[in-house]
């Protein structure tokens, strides 16, 4: 019997390996292994079984290494679909449904065979040393120890005059449970009253000891020392017989020193936090973790040791969930009533979750139903999926709700969390490590029902998923691309094929969704649900917003609901920036901007302003020759930021200092053009001094928990400005925000890629729509030197249908996507002659492949140079390929490792 393995290498299919007697009954598909591949050892996942092997000799599976499959057979189809889909070696498909650290390495050891050999060169004679002093050493531990040094040149030579050797080692998953300092009970409860009168009765000995300290001659009578006291005779005969005090002719003399009566005191007044330890434990039947009890109790190790000690507790470990959502406390809440319009899409959508449970009871036929929900900002497609969510999970199924940016998770959750409040999981790669290891395993054990969290939560372990939601579908961030590593696939078209196989539904939710969605709804592909109409709140809740900011109205239109109300989308004005410098305004802020602004602030109200810029000048010149500072690692501008005083690249992230001097000419007439997020922060400082000021982009959202507490703050009132990049564009549901200003609507216009309209019509819709969300209503000023272009005036009238008709239109008669696919080539070489070369030789290729097959729908661009062609020290050429089938045009070619193929890309710069 073979056993079928796919490792995490750069090879298409998977390797028969031979199964050991002792797991032919436990193996199964979905199984982690240990394998041996070539000479490493490595982790592997069972994906089939077969009688006979295709080759005759083959190497034994080592050992089984999780009793529980780490893929489920779902996600084993998916994987399979993703490799043939996106032309990625089955391993790394699979490698994406795990969490980090799951899965062990092969590391070469190095073992000292020679130790008076004394090394030829430095670097030879260094690792001698560190093998004599430290014993065998792995070549992860050299390259900590010699970094930014060529050890591998000297290892090899070493090797070849066998002064060393060397062996291939398993080092064991990085992912564990963390285990910590537990207690249990140890005596049965209904002993404990009785443990608590033997500590009372230490108590009113501490007492008896008290009051002799002050008497004189630290002596009383019995009679006046138990009045005093506050007890019978009987602690005072304990003391007697342990000789602390003497009874003699009814009189009570203290024996000990001062200083041990004190000790003796301060011992009997303890003892309450050891009966607050048992009492606690008493409600806890398998124990409770060290930390806990500390916590309630204000004990510490010491007193868990003594009562351990005196037998009345057991210490041990326990294992702990590291769980993000531990200390989340949201208020439940029911279901709202639904609009009609809503009530209208959820007619729609009810019967197809009904009818999927049905044919996954019965083993029916599977497929998917997936459904465009295009709604306008705040048009209530959140309570869509909240239903969804519900009838999915009564019917004992699991829903995954996907959002594009770690940003949206925080109010998601919240929305959720009030609906579900148990059960819930959260996934994306902020997490540690370990958290993400503990959510994974609690999923695999089927104690959650929803996950929520960016693309990666996908591949989560669900045993029956039945729904998957793409919140703001129309983002690029779903979408896997390179430079990182493949799979370069789309979450939209994986999560379709997902409920495909297992019988769901997907909804697609947008204000702006993607052209190529669109299109597919329309020729009937999905379901298309429109939400027009944008609801403000319920009336409860706009009685309770309008009382609390003390207005004699709100501002909204009736509906036909009967609690909910709607408002108009906010009304936008263009501003031409050309016609402001023309006037004599250089600020970043026209002067409607600028009064809004004010206004704003005088209210007591709040303001977005976007800008999809980070820094505070977005390049460096010198005004006498012209030069402008790049990156010396990309060829890119670098960026000036005043609060590190320095340039900084924001694609390789190469810092270096603010020059005061030209290198080419030496002038020092060095000016900083441009602006980002850093100078609009700055700018308002002084504009606005009484003003508190926000920034949210990812200079100050790197760390853990920066985007939720950016936006509590926000929310909380603490900043009456949030300024910010494209994180405050989606999502975002705060009700005082009355004005939206976008500093610069044309960034990315200009690039020379077929999406660029698309994009800015987007993210230009998104902002505006965060304007204008309670009774106060909102307005947008939108800054541009392009007044004139199609996105812009789209985006400022909210009107998607319109830009859909020109875009779409554009599209056919260039021949872009959606009427065809793309397919991208991206070459990548520290050397541009030999990148140009790989380039031009696969070229030649692609076009040998194109006649031998007969290929007369597809077309060769290029190869180019990149836009930017050279990033973090790498030049960069690419090739596209404009066809009906990438799969039939890269068939069967090998590209090598260095090339990265990506199918439908969403950029091409």
């Amino acid at each position: 019997m073979y056993a079928q393995v796919a490792v995490n290498r750069p090879v298409q299919q998977a390797f028969h390996y031979k199964i050991p007697a002792e797991l032919v009954d436990k193996l199964q598909l979905g199984h982690l292994v240990e394998v041996e591949f070539g000479t490493a050892r490595l982790s592997g996942i069972v994906v089939g079984f077969d009688d006979d092997s295709p080759v005759p000799e083959t190497k034994p599976v080592r050992r089984l290494l999780d009793s529980t499959p780490v893929v489920t057979l779902l996600q084993l189809q998916l994987a399979e679909w993703l490799a043939t889909t996106t032309m990625t070696p089955i391993g790394a498909c699979l490698w994406l449904m795990l969490p980090p650290g799951l899965t062990g390495q092969s590391v070469t050891r190095y073992t000292l065979l020679e130790p008076d050999d004394p090394g030829n060169t430095t670097t030879q004679k260094r690792v001698l040393n560190l093998l004599r002093r430290r014993g065998p050493l792995t070549s992860h531990q050299l390259e900590r120890s010699l970094p930014r040094q060529n050890w591998r040149a000297a290892v090899n030579q070493l090797l070849r005059r066998q002064t060393i050797g060397q062996e291939q080692i398993f080092r064991p998953p990085q992912a564990r449970p963390k285990h910590v300092r537990s207690a249990r009970l140890a005596i049965p409860i209904a002993t404990i009253p009785d443990i608590a009168i033997h500590l009372g009765n230490e108590s009113r000995r501490a007492n008896v000891l008290e009051v002799l300290l002050t008497a004189p001659d630290r002596s009383l009578p019995l009679s006046t020392l138990t009045d005093l006291a506050g007890c019978s005779d009987a602690p005072v005969k304990t003391l007697a017989k342990d000789e602390t005090v003497a009874i003699e002719a009814k009189h009570v003399r203290l024996l000990c020193s001062s200083e041990t009566a004190h000790a003796r005191i301060m011992e009997l007044r303890n003892s309450q936090p050891y009966l607050d330890v048992l009492n606690l434990l008493a409600t806890a039947k398998d124990g409770l973790d060290a930390s806990t009890i500390y916590a309630q109790t204000g004990t510490n190790l010491s007193h868990l040791r003594r009562l351990a000690e005196a037998d009345m507790i057991i210490l041990g470990e326990m294992e702990v969930w590291r769980d993000p959502l531990a200390d989340l406390s949201v208020a439940p809440q029911l279901p709202p009533p639904l609009t009609s319009g809503q009530q209208a899409v959820w007619d729609q959508i009810q019967p197809y979750i009904d009818r999927h449970h049905w044919r996954a009871a019965s083993k029916g036929p599977s497929g998917a139903d997936t459904f465009l929900l295009h709604g306008v900002t705040g048009s209530g497609k959140t309570e869509i999926y909240l239903r969804a969510t519900e009838r999915t999970l009564a019917q004992g199924r699991q829903a995954i709700i996907l959002v594009p940016e770690i940003a949206l998770t925080a109010q998601l959750i919240d929305r959720f969390a009030a609906r579900f409040p148990e059960r819930l999981a959260v996934i994306h790669s902020r997490l540690s490590s370990g958290e993400r290891y503990d959510t994974w395993r609690r999923i695999r054990q089927g104690e959650v029902d929803i996950v929520i969290g960016a693309r990666s939560a996908l591949f989560v372990p669900l045993p029956d998923p039945g729904l998957i939601v793409l919140d703001e579908e129309h983002d690029d961030s779903y979408k896997q691309s390179p430079p990182v590593t493949p799979p370069y696939y789309h979450t939209r078209d994986t999560a379709i094929q997902a409920m495909r196989l297992n019988g769901g539904i997907v909804i697609l939710g947008s204000a702006t969704p993607d052209l190529t969605t669109m299109y597919r709804a329309k020729q009937s592909d999905y379901h298309l649900l429109e939400l027009p109409d944008r609801i403000i709140a319920h009336r409860d809740k706009i009685k309770r917003q309008t009382e609390y900011l003390n207005l004699p109205e709100a501002r909204y239109l009736p509906t036909d609901a009967s609690e909910a109300v709607s408002a108009d989308l906010p009304p936008v004005e263009i501003v031409d920036m050309r016609q402001e410098l023309r006037a004599g305004n250089r600020s970043i802020f026209s002067r409607l901007l600028q009064d809004k602004l004010a206004h704003v602030l005088s209210q007591g109200q709040q303001a977005l302003l976007f800008l999809n810029r980070r820094g505070t000048a977005t390049f460096v010149m010198c005004r006498d020759c012209g030069h402008i500072v790049l990156c010396s690692n990309c060829d890119t501008p670098m960026t000036y930021h005043r609060t590190q005083e320095a340039l900084l690249c924001h694609y390789c992230g190469h810092q270096q200092p603010n020059p005061v001097s030209c290198i080419v000419c030496g002038s020092e007439r060095i000016r900083h053009f441009g602006a980002g997020t850093e100078q609009v922060h700055r700018t308002l400082e002084e504009m606005y001094p009484q003003a508190r000021v926000l920034r949210w982009d990812q200079d100050t959202a790197s760390q853990k928990g920066a985007h939720e507490t950016i936006l509590r703050r926000f929310m909380n009132r603490e900043a009456d400005i949030l300024v910010g990049t494209q994180m405050i564009a989606k999502g975002l549901d705060i009700p005082l925000v009355t004005l939206v200003g976008i500093i610069s609507a044309d960034t990315s216009l200009g690039l020379p890629d077929y999406r660029n309209g698309e994009r800015t019509f987007q993210l230009l819709t998104q902002v505006a729509g965060r304007a204008g969300r309670g009774v106060l209503g909102g307005e947008v000023i939108m800054q541009t030197y392009q007044p004139e272009n199609y996105a812009v005036q789209a985006a400022a009238e909210h009107d998607y249908h319109a830009f859909y008709a020109q875009e779409v239109a554009y599209r056919q008669s260039t021949q872009y996507p959606p009427f065809v696919r793309l397919a991208r080539l991206l070459f990548r070489n520290r050397n541009p002659a030999q990148v140009e070369h790989e380039a031009r030789a696969t070229a030649v290729i692609l076009h040998d492949r194109v006649a031998e097959r007969h290929l007369t729908a597809t077309e060769i661009i290029g190869p180019t140079p990149c836009f930017f062609i050279r990033l973090e020290g790498v030049f960069r050429w690419q090739i596209l390929v404009r066809t009906t089938n990438p799969v039939a045009v890269f068939d069967g070619i090998d590209l090598g490792q260095d090339v990265m193929l990506d199918i439908d890309p969403v950029d091409t710069l």
